[in-house]
């Protein structure tokens, strides 16, 4: 039996979540029925939702024995909208804590793309026993304030002379 490539139909599936006192339908592509799970988490660009950012990287995972799960974050994709004042990178964790909780997954490999990026690090913060393995592309840690490096040690590092190997 040959290997079938995965659709966007024929993954597509809605999850009903709660958040704040509102039920919010939630879209997922679940993909694969492997042991572990990798979920990927879309940046924020137009048009940006699980399948159009991760579509290409289904099938190899599928294919090396994971589940795949695509989050269309709340407001993009087919996932219902809501307006939010607080983080939308802690909405998205507790929308993914909600979304992992439903489907009996307890421990996920994480991959996050730019603000995908960021909810991947909220979502650790707040539940690290339930990441594997966490792979950020493009996203910040969400900090406001810049972090500055100590100027003399940066200026003592590179005055050091670089040792030679002989050959």
């Amino acid at each position: 039996m040959s290997y079938q490539p995965q659709t966007e139909a024929a993954t597509s599936r809605f999850l009903n979540v709660d958040e704040g006192g509102r039920t919010l339908r939630i879209h997922i592509n679940d993909c694969g029925d492997g042991k572990e799970t990798v979920v990927m988490l879309h940046g924020s660009g137009p048009g940006a939702t699980g399948w159009a950012n991760f579509s290409r990287n289904i099938d190899p995972l599928v294919e090396a024995g994971y589940r795949v799960l695509l989050l269309d974050c709340p407001g993009w994709g087919k996932s219902d909208a809501i307006v939010n004042s607080g983080s939308r990178s802690d909405l998205n964790a507790r929308i993914l804590k909600s979304v992992v909780d439903q489907l009996g997954i307890d421990k996920v490999h994480l991959l996050g793309n730019s603000m995908g990026g960021h909810s991947a690090v909220a979502f650790t913060l707040s539940w690290p026993e339930r990441v594997a393995k966490l792979v950020l592309m493009g996203g910040g840690t969400g900090r406001h304030e810049p972090v500055h490096a100590d100027a003399d040690r940066g200026h003592q590092a590179a005055e050091r002379p670089v040792p030679r190997a002989d050959h």
